[in-house]
């Protein structure tokens, strides 16, 4: 089992060997942007901070991307029992605003693991100021467990002992647990693991202060990523489809939710996703978020694509993955994004 800790503050050491991975054959056939297999390296683009954070091993993983919030991470690491050997992981700033100023913080997210992966989850990481409280929340998990205060129960699989039982936020249901390392870390596990969806992380820091848990009532940052314990000597592939996240402040502005919709072949249906598989470049894609009306909207795409349209037809594609990001304004001047991604096969 892992007990998981913070990613600045891990007390763990870990002696490991194992080769670097700069030529995997496991990677994804995909376009990229930006790859490393440095222990500490950082990639950004459009806001976000996209970091290797390797801190639990010297080697062992190799990080390619597309884009800051469309990434995957090939991992090797022999099995070590427990520790965390890397968090690669997406972050955002939110600038260390108090609590009460914030009327929302709304994230997607969409990701997949595969190969060899006997310990990871899967999970946010958030900081309020001066990183006295990290406030995880875990979206998947296998083998691994979270910091608790007692470990004498067996609590959604893992190992540990929950403060809180089946809590209801933002239409998800969390078992909550808290221990400390040299900082306070309370951890929200969903009783029903998921690869893919949206949350607002304000409701949850708001419900930590309500009870009592948090030292700091601030936002620092909050990241997005894997934790991953060991790969079993191995190879895991951990991949990040899709993320966004977006915040308002001053309690005036509450960002609106965007409905992904992507059609294929001349728009005879719609899907409500944010990321497809075509079988060629030459396939007609239309992407059609929602709202429909007021607002405004604006597209980012590969070789500079803009739009100022809601719905983009026949988006130009290459082989491998093409993201695609739209952000939505709306009449409050609130901004809010949602990222599309389209693989060619």
């Amino acid at each position: 089992m892992i007990k998981t800790m913070c990613k600045r503050f891990r007390p763990i050491a870990i002696a490991v060997g194992v080769l670097a991975l700069c030529a995997v054959a496991s990677v994804p056939a995909m376009a990229q942007v930006y790859s490393t297999c440095g222990q500490y390296e950082t990639y950004t683009e459009n806001g976000y901070n996209l970091y290797t954070d390797e801190w639990g091993a010297s080697s062992g993983g190799c990080l390619y991307a597309n884009s800051s919030t469309n990434w995957w991470y090939v991992a090797n690491y022999p099995s070590s029992g427990s520790g965390v050997q890397a968090y690669p992981d997406t972050e955002i700033s939110l600038g260390n605003v108090n609590l009460t100023s914030l009327s929302a913080v709304n994230s997607s997210f969409n990701f997949s693991v595969s190969g060899s992966t006997p310990y990871y989850d899967a999970a946010y990481d958030l900081w309020t100021n001066g990183n006295v409280d990290e406030v995880m929340v875990w979206e998947q998990w296998k083998g691994d467990g979270p910091i608790a205060s007692s470990y004498s129960c067996n609590q959604l699989g893992v190992s540990g002992c929950p403060f809180a039982t089946n809590v209801s936020l933002g239409g998800e249901t969390y078992d909550v647990f808290q221990g400390y390392t040299n900082h306070n870390v309370v951890s929200f596990l969903r009783t029903s693991q998921a690869s893919s969806g949206s949350v607002n992380l304000l409701t949850l820091m708001n419900w930590l202060v309500t009870e009592g848990k948090l030292t700091s009532k601030t936002f620092s940052t909050a990241d997005f990523g894997f934790e991953i314990g060991d790969t079993d000597g191995g190879s895991g592939t951990f991949t990040v489809n899709s993320y966004s996240l977006s915040f308002s402040s001053g309690g005036s502005c509450t960002p609106t939710s965007i409905t992904p919709y992507i059609s294929v072949n001349n728009g005879s249906s719609w899907a409500e996703e944010n990321s497809a598989t075509v079988g060629s470049t030459s396939t007609q894609v239309d992407l059609g978020p929602q709202p429909t009306s007021g607002g405004s909207w604006s597209w980012s795409g590969p070789s500079g694509y803009s739009s100022t349209s809601r719905q983009i037809s026949d988006i130009p594609l290459k082989t491998g993955s093409n993201v695609y990001t739209a952000t939505y304004t709306n009449s409050s001047g609130c901004k809010s994004t949602e990222a599309f991604t389209i693989t060619v096969n």
